[in-house]
């Protein structure tokens, strides 16, 4: 009988293939355990139920033709008689296949509660699994002869062999279950973790590029000195004062970069804003990896999706000079985040989205821009599709922009995350930032005397009002006081936005508003309109909530920032006066905004302690010159490490180090760790606005309505960029106010009620009060 593993590929073949990507990819990493998870996770296919399942539609639903649970015993019963019962690698070999696709679990899940076998407590969940598997191992004998044959192979026919023979299944979970005790009392550590997702990574990732019958691309390199050609040739020979200033911090850090290279692994690079880190970061890694001679990926992560682009297209202009390189620009770079385009253009191949998406999640680049959502939720996680590029950080070195924009409940965890890989994956990290936070403070400084360069700049003052002040009181005196000036308010949250827009949309002025109550598109049409009016040297005003705070390089003479934590007040500071047209006069103005209950609305959005640290901290200054920043953001950030709460670190560092993946009613396991918090209480929602939002919207049903399943995933891969264009999170109390498709399950609101509940200005129109709905 032959035996398939995919409806047009031999199981033996597909077996074997996993191993040869399992050995590209783990490289120095691959090892026994390794050719054990390739050769043995697919094992249950064998069975005549699995084939069934793959060819013959009544099968589908057959519990005997899973094959997970079945395959990772088989690869427990061979590593066990490799490494014996004293290592910890059969347990890894288990779990990784046990897994690979879904999501990863807790390894006790799946083990008696004790080493003494299992017991009536034990859960039917596990129990049924052993019947299936005893049913499954029966079936595979009556085919024996051949599969033999298969294994005969590999190498691996006397295992095979022996384990139909004589195997017993509860006998391998008591052994495991006793080096899952052992976790906890002898080998608990980040270096068990790390081992466990470089082979779990390399598993899933192979297994899908096998399974695709993908090619995989010829990556490609361009040298430093090529690189620098083409950067020198863009900045020009600007002598501007700026421009020295950028040209001496870029020198500094190359220089440093090759001197320190060999004795470090983690650097930072800590300068003003607007000083060009993005080139200083960027070719001190490229001059990192001609150093350390071999072809590490430069992974380049920020804080948002909203600037990606922006440091894409700086990256991407310096290989003007490659040959055709549009054609063939993916073999060179790529970007990877929700919301960016699904195409991969190489020399090799014309790929198809879904082996375009495929080769994308898997980093299959020299260097990729990405989000720290994307990085540190590889590195700390427990999702099949994010854990597909664990690997990809393997040697590889990681640029980290804007770091403060990480939650400070987390920096305690990004902390030790960063250092481990650096020590596990052997990563180099390069940290850049204007407001060096408390992360990787043992890392080697790459701008020497850099308070030097804050002193040099004196854009900006910042100016504290520290005083209670009402919405209507604060209108009332910025009307008293406006200029023919450009002005950004940045507030806390959209009520109080949009309170503030509309009390100065009817003024004699352009009044502009930005936040994330806008749909996507129409949030880039005011980003777009906004640059080109200060662009001509026009005046708008801008009512904004946080969104403008990284990486939009709005340049306005004045900008009012409601009370924040002192990191957030200085990335509000670097939209102002970036390019020093103002010669030192940007003038940053620090409000105490209260709602009606005399509650600070900073305090909805970063909590009572960090607020009144700010405000501990600013009271005592009437203007604090840009010069005097550096010392700022030190003092508060000092602040913050003694008041700071660790325990969520804590307990997250504490499941990395046990395995604890995911476990139900389990608040700390690695599944609960996100960077942006999911409020359960709020709903996906088309905004079906105009005609072409219509078209979209329909392009959506049919897709999903689509009943093979490769081609309505190939179909909305096409479409969900424009699907995100209309696509707004909005509180799950309005949902009567939607059309909610019966089949699909869509959330939408028709062009007809686009007129009562969305505003081509200021987004959704809320009945109630939402103090608390932020960005």
């Amino acid at each position: 009988m032959e035996f398939y593993s995919h409806p047009n590929k031999f199981l033996i073949d597909h077996l074997k293939e996993v191993n040869e990507y399992m050995k590209d990819s783990l490289s120095l990493n691959y090892g026994e355990e390794s050719k054990i998870i390739a050769f043995s996770h697919d094992f249950g296919k064998y069975t005549t139920y699995f084939q069934k399942y793959l060819f013959e539609e009544k099968y589908k639903d057959s519990l005997l033709s899973n094959h997970g649970f079945i395959s990772a015993i088989f690869g427990a019963y061979i590593a066990l008689d490799k490494f014996g019962e004293d290592s910890i690698l059969p347990l890894i070999v288990y779990s990784s296949i046990l897994h690979h696709h879904g999501s990863l679990k807790n390894i006790e899940l799946n083990l008696p509660k004790t080493m003494r076998g299992i017991k009536s407590t034990d859960s039917s969940y596990l129990i049924d699994k052993i019947e299936i598997g005893e049913k499954q191992i029966e079936n595979i004998r009556k085919n024996k002869t051949d599969i033999s044959k298969d294994y005969e192979s590999i190498g691996y026919d006397k295992y095979f062999n022996s384990f139909i023979n004589d195997i017993n299944i509860e006998k391998i979970l008591c052994k495991l279950k006793r080096m899952e005790m052992m976790i906890k009392r002898k080998y608990k550590s980040s270096e068990l973790y790390f081992s466990h997702q470089l082979q779990y990574s390399a598993l899933i990732a192979s297994d899908k590029i096998s399974a695709a019958n993908i090619k995989l691309p010829s990556l490609k390199y361009v040298n430093y000195e090529e690189m620098d050609k083409v950067r020198r040739y863009k900045i020009g020979e600007s002598k501007s004062e700026i421009n020295k200033i950028r040209t001496d911090i870029f020198n500094i850090v190359q220089d440093e970069i090759k001197k320190s290279y060999r004795e470090h692994k983690i650097f930072s690079i800590t300068a003003p804003t607007g000083t060009g880190k993005t080139y200083s970061g960027f070719f001190a890694a490229l001059k990192l990896r001609e150093l350390l001679k071999d072809n590490r990926r430069i992974i380049y992560a920020l804080p948002f999706t909203s600037i990606i682009n922006q440091n894409f297209d700086v990256l991407y202009d310096l290989f003007c000079n490659v040959k055709d390189f549009e054609n063939k620009s993916s073999d060179y770079i790529i970007k990877h985040h929700s919301m960016a385009d699904v195409e991969y253009n190489s020399e090799k191949e014309n790929y198809k989205s879904m082996e375009a998406e495929l080769l994308l999640e898997n980093w299959d680049s020299p260097i990729v821009i990405t989000t720290f959502v994307q990085l540190l939720q590889t590195l700390i996680g427990n999702k099949n599709r994010m854990l597909k590029k664990f690997n990809a950080l393997k040697n590889s070195i990681i640029l980290l922009d804007e770091v403060q924009a990480i939650d400070i409940k987390y920096y305690e965890l990004v902390d030790y995350i960063l250092k481990e890989a650096s020590k596990y994956l052997d990563c180099r990290i390069i940290m850049m930032t204007a407001t060096k936070p408390i992360l990787l403070q043992d890392s080697k400084e790459l701008l020497k005397h850099n308070e030097d360069y804050f002193k040099l700049f004196n854009r900006t003052k910042i100016i504290p009002k520290i005083n209670k002040v009402t919405v209507e009181d604060f209108i009332e005196e910025f009307l008293q006081h406006i200029e023919y000036k450009s002005y950004l308010i940045i507030c806390n949250t959209i009520d109080q936005s949009i309170k503030i827009y509309n009390s100065l949309k009817n003024i004699d002025r352009e009044v502009y508003y930005l936040s994330t109550n806008l749909i996507p598109l129409h949030r880039k049409r005011v980003i777009d309109s906004i640059n080109e009016k200060l662009n001509k040297g026009e005046k708008p005003i801008l009512v904004s909530t946080q969104v403008v705070e990284a990486g939009v390089d709005f340049d306005f003479n004045v900008v009012i920032r409601d009370i924040a934590p002192i990191s957030s007040i200085i990335q509000s500071a670097g939209r102002c006066n970036r390019h020093n047209k103002s010669k030192g006069d940007g003038q940053v103005y620090i409000y105490s905004m209260v709602d009606n209950s005399s509650n600070y609305y900073g305090r909805y959005v970063y909590g009572t302690s960090n607020i009144n640290i700010s405000k501990d901290i600013l009271q005592h200054s009437q203007c604090i010159e840009e010069k005097e920043y550096l010392d700022l953001i030190n003092k508060y950030f000092k602040e913050i490490n003694e008041n700071i709460n660790k325990d969520i670190s804590e307990k997250l560092i504490e499941s990395i180090e046990n395995l604890y993946f995911s476990k139900q009613n389990e608040k700390y396991t690695l599944s609960k760790f996100s960077l942006i918090e999911n409020n359960p209480n709020y709903m996906e929602v088309f905004i079906r606005i105009d005609d072409k939002a219509e078209r979209v919207y329909e392009k959506l049903m049919g897709v999903l309505k689509e009943k093979d399943e490769n081609i309505k995933r190939e179909g909305f891969i096409k479409i969900k960029n424009k699907i995100r264009d209309y696509t707004l999170s909005i509180p799950m109390k309005y949902k009567s106010k939607f059309n909610i498709d019966e089949y699909t399950r869509i959330v939408s609101l028709p062009m007809e009620g686009c007129e009562n509940y969305y505003d081509i200005n200021t987004g959704f129109i809320r009945e109630d009060k939402e103090d608390y709905f932020i960005f």
